[in-house]
């Protein structure tokens, strides 16, 4: 423990009792009013450079010892004080988490929340759930996502894959929807072909009409090696979605978005299956979990009807561009859907050039 450091004002009054002064007789020696003197003498006022000065010409001691005394005392008060100490554990914190790259500062300070320096550290525990360093280490060592598979495709960065996830349920947390409702299912589905059909603002228009029937959405971003294209969970008495949007094309979209409501429908809020209630499902393509395949076909299914999608593949030999879009017109499909799914089957498709492509294109 420091020792005590008395305020340089009761060393100077010291030497004034020793020399049989009175305050008045050193206030005008040292040309200074009595009552800042007086404050000094207290401890209220500090010894300044021009006081410093003034003491040394009267015969009051050196200048530079004043003023050293003065910021001794000073560093003393500052060591003992509150905001002080929060400030150099905030400081010693932020700058552990940014040399041991637990935690991708740099991403989290992208994202327009109040992330840009150590003073904003208790957001990041925030976001993750902890209350200091310690906590933090171990919330990261024990994230062991049930539904996320690593892709041998991509690298990956575990830390950042757990500040994507965990921003993303930091986020859905402070959003305001409606009340969600199982039984509205069918109308909210028809309602998203629709918006995507028409193809103009998709995004905006899904997270209004996502929004209107209980289902918290938005499109979060990713740090690098983050191999994930959305993530859905339950987010209080809601279900929440956040894509991070890898590919800019309707039929991605629309395909995971679909496959997103697939968890939410079959397993999140499913009353017949309780375990899945409380899972996280990460949108990943190396996954081949039962529940990936359930959300996959949920969305494919969903998209275009089984039925109506074998009636397309078995009337027609070739997938032209112009026999997509007569079908696409027909049944109030985005073409872009169509070949997308026309693609996935028969890979030889990827490869064509089309006039589809173009009116594929998602605007952000």
């Amino acid at each position: 423990m420091p020792k005590h450091i008395n305020h340089p004002g009761v060393n100077l009054k010291e030497i004034i009792s020793e020399r049989n002064l009175s305050q008045r007789d050193v206030s005008a020696k040292l040309d200074i009013a009595h009552s800042l003197l007086n404050n000094i003498l207290k401890g209220n006022r500090n010894i300044n450079i021009k006081i410093a000065i003034a003491l040394d010409s009267a015969g009051f001691g050196n200048a530079n010892d004043w003023l050293t005394r003065q910021m001794e005392y000073d560093l003393y008060i500052a060591e003992k004080d509150e905001d002080t100490i929060k400030k150099r554990k905030s400081i010693k914190d932020w700058s552990l988490i940014e040399d041991s790259s637990i935690v991708p500062l740099s991403y989290f300070k992208k994202q327009n929340i109040g992330i840009s320096t150590s003073e904003d550290i208790q957001k990041i525990y925030q976001i993750y759930d902890v209350e200091n360093v310690q906590e933090l280490q171990q919330r990261i060592d024990k994230f062991n996502p049930t539904y996320f598979r690593k892709s041998s495709k991509f690298a990956e960065n575990k830390n950042h894959v757990i500040a994507w996830s965990l921003l993303a349920k930091y986020k859905a947390s402070i959003l305001e929807v409606s009340k969600f409702n199982r039984s509205s299912e069918k109308e909210l589905l028809e309602n998203l072909k629709e918006i995507f059909y028409k193809g103009n603002d998709v995004v905006n228009k899904s997270q209004d009409i996502l929004k209107k029937y209980g289902i918290k959405f938005f499109i979060l971003d990713r740090p690098s090696k983050t191999p994930v294209d959305g993530k859905s969970f339950m987010s209080q008495e809601n279900p929440a979605i956040v894509l991070s949007m890898k590919y800019k094309r309707l039929d991605n979209f629309a395909f995971t978005l679909f496959h997103e409501l697939g968890h939410v429908f079959e397993h999140l809020t499913n009353p017949m299956k309780p375990e899945f209630n409380t899972e996280e499902f990460f949108v990943n393509s190396s996954n081949t979990e039962l529940v990936e395949f359930e959300a996959d076909n949920y969305a494919r299914n969903r998209l275009i009807e089984q039925k109506l999608w074998n009636d397309f593949i078995n009337l027609n030999e070739e997938f032209s561009d112009e026999v997509i879009l007569d079908f696409a017109k027909n049944n109030k499909i985005h073409p872009g859907i169509v070949r997308g799914r026309v693609c996935f089957e028969y890979n030889e498709y990827y490869r064509k050039r089309s006039s589809i492509t173009a009116m594929n294109r998602l605007e952000l």
